[in-house]
């Protein structure tokens, strides 16, 4: 029996979802800021995940210090970039074959990232996953990231597809609420499925359609999350 599906494009974070890039993002977040004098704990770190870098710098430097702010972001990602080494990447487990299914169900799939463009285009090239996706899009340019729905409403728009007719696949609570906010379903993948702050985003936004799983490889046919 052929599934009805109401869902037209797949809109995929990058960092924790298809990829753990997470220690080599709090390594360069590390060195960067050890440069300018801050020790940033793993706590806060994780706790502004899936922010742009602006926003988090800002909160260090001050919003004044634009020069600064703009500085450190890009000596951060130039790090990260560094770090991407042979073999430093792999895609978590599930996440190849939900690609491949939904390009054989022919779902239009996009990268909404808040990463720079050079950072999404290396991690992409590392995986070996580029032939997958229509686009790429980077927040990094927005004058806010996630939970502000701008970024996935451009994917949303990219893919030519009404925000009711994508599915977001997140694995950050400002991510998931970014999703809420464009008006499109979800799925919370990763550490965020057991987090207290999901179950509350989730409860107080009971029109809103999130999926939640620890991992992608839990599900076995991802056509269900479709409907």
């Amino acid at each position: 029996m052929q599934v009805r599906m109401t869902i037209r494009a797949i809109l995929w974070d990058l960092d924790g979802t298809l990829a753990d890039t997470t220690a080599l993002h709090y390594q360069a977040w590390r060195i960067t800021m050890q440069r300018y004098g801050v020790d940033l704990p793993y706590e806060s770190f994780i706790k502004d995940y899936g922010r742009n870098n602006a926003e988090i710098l800002a909160e260090h430097f001050g919003v004044e210090a634009t020069a600064t702010i703009e500085q450190a972001a890009n000596e951060k990602e130039a790090t990260f970039r560094s770090l991407i080494t042979p073999g430093a990447l792999q895609l978590l487990p599930g996440a190849l074959t939900w690609l491949q299914r939904f390009r054989s169900l022919g779902m239009t799939q996009v990268i909404g990232s808040s990463g720079p463009m050079a950072n999404i285009a290396a991690v992409v090239h590392a995986l070996g996953v580029g032939d997958f996706f229509l686009g790429l899009v980077s927040g990094v340019h927005l004058p806010k990231g996630k939970p502000e729905p701008t970024i996935f409403l451009r994917c949303a728009a990219l893919a030519g597809a009404a925000p009711d007719e994508c599915l977001v696949i997140e694995d950050s609570i400002h991510g998931i609420e970014a999703a809420m906010r464009a008006g499109m379903a979800s799925v919370a993948v990763g550490r965020i499925a057991t987090h207290p702050e999901l179950q509350t985003l989730i409860q107080e936004n009971p029109a809103a359609r999130c999926i939640v799983t620890p991992s992608l490889a839990g599900v076995d046919d991802p056509e269900v999350v479709l409907t």
